[in-house]
């Protein structure tokens, strides 16, 4: 027997009114100013569409790494430093990927161990 789903749904909304329609809902591509990469337009005046369009840049500048360039960027860093400090993080990183590695093949090892048994 097959339901009747919109019925039902509008039987459990009895005492229910609709709220007045707003206005548009702005998307993404609203704010987005083609040519410009960083750029965010506000399309109008509505409440909220200002605070909207500042999420919209935020994001952008995150995504882009801007903010984190600016950050790196805030005090100098002689080219002797930058290096060393480029050389540590990638010890870092490959004392990392080891670790993993070593965990991976000593998995591997016991699997087939209990495997072959």
């Amino acid at each position: 027997m097959q339901k009747n789903f919109k019925n039902n749904r509008n039987q459990n909304r009895d005492g229910f009114k609709k709220r007045p329609f707003k206005g548009k809902r702005h998307r993404r591509e609203d704010f987005y100013v083609p040519g410009h990469g960083l750029a965010v337009k506000v399309p109008d005046e509505a409440p909220g569409t200002l605070e909207k369009a500042l999420k919209y840049l935020k994001r952008q500048l995150k995504d882009d790494d801007t903010m984190m360039t600016l950050r790196n960027n805030r005090y100098y860093e002689k080219p002797s430093m930058r290096r060393r400090r480029e050389l540590d993080e990638a010890k870092r990183w490959q004392w990392t990927l080891d670790r993993k590695a070593e965990r991976w093949q000593r998995t591997l090892l016991d699997s087939n161990y209990w495997w072959k048994s």
